[in-house]
């Protein structure tokens, strides 16, 4: 099986629409994929799906944001069909609350920005992509790139969620949780408490972890007895074209078949 289990649409802050995004995804060949933008409620409908002759699945998933100990960790939330009627809730709740940190950051910065209606609404999720393109609108400054340094913790505020409460709700809902892209001195230090929380899995195989940090996560997943979950965290925007990362052979089906146990 080829998986990719971490990717984006324009309803956060990647580059294309859903539906393109399945496009591209079963043009690459993938047998399956997780849309996973943030505090969003699932954009396209779970299940199998025939796309220009290629079946492809799409598994209903979120990249839930929390804070821990001072800093935002994400959480990425797979359901194995559907989710909930109370994950939906909750995760239209969360986009909403993005939309009114986004409203406090540019106070902070001074720009006359709010977010919109369909942000308000929990439609659509903002993120710092949204913030320093606004910046670069305002002529803050010259490009997005540049806004990145002004978007620190003085000027968002820090996710109002607790990580590990993050996870024990995903549980509640019958979920499977993964810890999206951990640095790996932080999986060091909080992995146990995560685990204690109840946390399934580690995002271990990524491209853009270097192989010590592929093997340092690897390890601490065996160690703790979790599954390693992969993706490309692909947006569109810069990562080359979907499909070119692929998470497979055994890890790939034994989280397959942990989700389809779940």
């Amino acid at each position: 099986m080829k998986l990719d289990l971490h990717v984006h649409t324009d309803r956060s802050d990647g580059k294309y629409a859903p539906d393109e995004v399945l496009r591209r995804a079963a043009a690459a060949g993938l047998d399956a994929i997780a849309v996973a933008d943030h505090d969003l409620d699932p954009v396209l409908v779970p299940g199998l799906h025939e796309v220009d002759g290629h079946a492809i699945r799409v598994i209903a998933a979120a990249e839930v944001s929390g804070h821990h100990e001072g800093r935002e960790y994400h959480l990425l939330v797979y359901f194995r069909g559907e989710p909930p009627p109370e994950a939906r809730t909750f995760l239209r709740g969360r986009a909403a609350a993005r939309s009114r940190r986004f409203d406090e950051a540019m106070a902070r910065l001074g720009v006359e920005a709010r977010a919109p209606a369909e942000a308000a609404r929990g439609e659509v999720a903002l993120t710092r992509f949204h913030m320093a393109r606004e910046l670069e609108s305002s002529g803050r400054v010259r490009r997005a790139h540049d806004a990145w340094n002004l978007l620190g913790a003085d000027t968002v505020p820090l996710i109002d969620l607790a990580f590990v409460d993050a996870i024990r709700l995903a549980r509640g809902w019958g979920a499977l949780t993964s810890w999206a892209h951990p640095p790996l001195a932080d999986a060091n230090r909080h992995l146990a408490a995560f685990v204690a929380a109840g946390l399934h899995a580690v995002e271990a195989s990524r491209p853009s972890h270097d192989r010590a940090t592929r093997n340092g996560l690897s390890r601490l997943a065996k160690r703790f007895g979790i599954l390693v979950t992969g993706g490309s965290d692909w947006h569109g925007w810069w990562e080359g074209e979907l499909g070119l990362y692929r998470f497979e052979h055994d890890p790939a089906q034994r989280f397959m078949s942990r989700l389809d146990a779940a």
